[in-house]
């Protein structure tokens, strides 16, 4: 019996367990509602194919890769990678595991899976209705790499502003914050000053082997 709990037990974990998140925000473009985000921590960990992801995304998909935090392999594979920026438009933003390894090689293969690197920059795009957004990525938080003064330069007021990164800030009641409506994170600091004109997310909580094959599917919820 043991024997038997413990096959079902990892079979289990290494099924792809997608987790559906909203955002609420106040706008007036429900073509916002179109807009989905696929949330990827830790894609070096992956012990499966990522082909569930093709029949979830849309034309309108972005993937957000938190991390790749390597482990167990001595090399980084681009299977999972390549795969993904063949569905869909695939940002990478850094965790201090990664830098614990040779990140100039991540940052190669990445660059060679035409993956965008957000390491205090950004990217913008438009809706259907042409309401303008911009994702903001921090470099790694934790080994005191990211720079919000950077990611913000060539952001505009008037778009929809989206951070995200995969530790959160510490103090996001600072002024360069005032600009940002949403904070997309992998897991959140304790005793953090929060923003309260700040949609915040944490994206996973989960430790240990049941959070490998987990990704989070994040649409918006239009309030009116």
């Amino acid at each position: 019996m043991i024997v038997i709990a413990t096959i079902l037990m990892l079979y289990r974990n290494r099924q792809l367990e997608i987790i559906y998140k909203k955002i609420e925000i106040n706008e007036i473009d429900e073509s916002l509602k179109s807009i989905q985000f696929i949330w990827i921590p830790n894609i070096g960990d992956f012990q499966r194919k990522l082909s569930e992801i093709e029949t979830i995304c849309n034309h309108n998909t972005i993937i957000l890769l938190s991390g790749y935090s390597k482990k167990k392999s001595k090399k980084y594979n681009d299977e999972n990678i390549k795969f993904l920026s063949s569905i869909a438009p695939v940002y990478f933003i850094w965790s201090d595991i990664d830098y614990s390894g040779n990140y100039r090689d991540l940052n190669a293969l990445l660059l060679d899976c035409k993956v965008a690197i957000l390491e205090n920059s950004n990217a913008s795009f438009e809706t259907e209705n042409g309401t303008k957004f911009s994702i903001i990525g921090l470099d790694d938080i934790k080994t005191n790499r990211d720079n919000l003064n950077f990611a913000l330069d060539g952001c505009y007021d008037d778009h929809l502003n989206i951070l995200v990164s995969h530790s959160e800030v510490l103090d996001s009641k600072t002024k360069n914050f005032e600009s940002i409506q949403v904070y997309l994170f992998e897991s959140s600091q304790l005793n953090g000053n929060r923003n309260q004109k700040t949609i915040y997310l944490e994206l996973h909580n989960k430790i240990g082997i049941r959070k490998q094959n987990t990704v989070s599917i994040i649409n918006f919820e239009v309030l009116k």
